[in-house]
């Protein structure tokens, strides 16, 4: 007691219950959370949305301009071989959304948030991937669907049999195949140019330039070309040993991409 005031009281600390805190912040978000979160960065500024609702008019317009001025259409490789060239060219828009969601999430740092929430980063990069699968679904359906229309209407007007009719399931695997490449090639090279307009740059005039090369030269730059498994897939690929050095060498590319993404600072 000090002389002149009463006797002091010492009131104790209140207590924090840091044991359900501590387990709240100790628990992973669920995953299906994290491919939400994701699903909303595609479509999270107006620009992409506006790229992603003019993406289904930018294709039609390859697919008739591949597919009905087409004069010899006699064999089912003749009237396959647009879908390559319309998967590749026809889809840029949409992998251009996809480069700038992966690419510029590291460019900007703003991947910062979704770590501090969620440390993994394969768990992170799964999450991308379902997104990207579910864009892979979507475009390869609408591909599917609407090509062998057109390419029906042109064969008809050369008075020529529409033959993919007969083969279905090799249509839609060709589909389903050449999609996934093109859409694997915008994530590589997102993931391993980690800047926006250097990945759009790379995805934008290396890959078709490369396309263009391999035209003139099959059996030279179809071993470095990503999309020659779909062609060997359709009939038309340079070669097998072409297709086996493709697939690993963008299996590889990949494997690097995902070394390089455990590894990368994200500060």
């Amino acid at each position: 007691m000090i002389h002149g005031y009463p006797p002091q009281q010492t009131v104790p600390p209140p207590v924090v219950a840091h044991g359900a805190w501590a387990a709240c912040a100790a628990q992973r978000s669920p995953f299906w959370r994290l491919v939400a979160v994701e699903a909303r960065k595609l479509v999270g500024t107006r620009s992409d949305k506006l790229v992603l609702a003019f993406s289904p008019i930018f294709l039609v317009g390859l697919m008739v301009l591949f597919t009905l001025p087409q004069t010899n259409l006699a064999s089912a490789g003749k009237q396959i071989g647009p879908l390559l060239i319309v998967v590749q060219l026809g889809l840029l828009l949409v992998f251009a959304t996809v480069i700038k969601l992966v690419a510029g999430e590291w460019q900007y740092k703003s991947v910062q948030p979704t770590l501090l929430v969620q440390p993994s980063r394969m768990r992170y990069f799964l999450a991308q991937g379902t997104v990207l699968a579910g864009v892979w679904l979507v475009c390869t359906l609408f591909t599917f669907i609407l090509f062998p229309i057109l390419i029906k209407i042109a064969a008809d007007g050369n008075n020529h049999n529409y033959l993919l009719g007969m083969r279905p399931g090799w249509v839609l695997g060709v589909t389903m195949l050449a999609t996934a490449l093109v859409l694997l090639t915008a994530l590589i090279v997102s993931l391993l140019v980690p800047n926006t307009g250097g990945a759009l740059t790379v995805f934008f005039i290396v890959v078709p330039m490369l396309a263009v090369a391999r035209l003139s030269l099959p059996e030279v730059f179809g071993l470095i070309y990503p999309l020659e498994p779909a062609w060997h897939l359709a009939g038309l690929g340079a070669g097998l040993p072409q297709t086996i050095s493709s697939a690993v060498l963008w299996l590889g590319l990949l494997a690097l991409s995902l070394f390089r993404l455990q590894r990368r600072d994200a500060g």
